[in-house]
């Protein structure tokens, strides 16, 4: 009887253990959402078909405006942001702690010279998908994405065209 006892009370620790941290982690984007600090990514942008995720436009912020002094360290390093004369923001510097500072987001570095950036990735409905793509290569100057940044965690608020929605770009 006591065995059966200490199982359910595992069965329940475990299961409390697991929400809470789906919870904590939904919180913190949340809170990105909600109190984060917007910033403008300039992007270029093309759409690839995944049979398991549907249709999305996937883009690339340019990671050559970060200046590196960690040099060939390989792993989780944190970016801060800075914004240019326009407005738009740039990845700045690279750090391996958390900078007090400024702003940032974690990324992955690899090598030298790539980082794998947490928002690269904009879902989009499939009737427009493949317009959305012409749209942004024929304007890729006017295109970005507004990203909310708060304590390292990214949220992405929409894509652009001229300021405007791509999602009510063609309505």
């Amino acid at each position: 009887m006591l065995k059966k006892n200490n199982r359910f009370l595992l069965l329940i620790v475990i299961f409390l253990v697991q929400f809470f941290t789906i919870l904590s982690l939904s919180l913190s984007y949340e809170l990105a959402a909600l109190q984060g600090n917007a910033y403008k990514f300039k992007i270029e942008g093309y759409d690839p078909i995944d049979p398991l995720r549907g249709r999305y436009l996937d883009y690339m912020i340019d990671t050559e405006t970060i200046e590196d002094t960690l040099g060939d360290y390989t792993g989780r390093c944190y970016i801060t942001l800075a914004k240019d004369q326009e407005g738009y923001a740039y990845l700045d510097k690279v750090y391996k702690e958390k900078p007090k500072e400024a702003d940032y987001i974690t990324a992955n570095k690899y090598g030298l010279d790539y980082y794998e950036t947490p928002f690269t990735k904009y879902y989009i409905n499939e009737d427009i998908a493949l317009r959305a793509e012409e749209v942004i290569g024929n304007n890729r100057e006017d295109s970005y994405v507004l990203v909310k940044i708060k304590n390292g965690k990214s949220i992405v608020e929409g894509l652009y065209v001229k300021d405007k929605l791509i999602d009510k770009y063609f309505s």
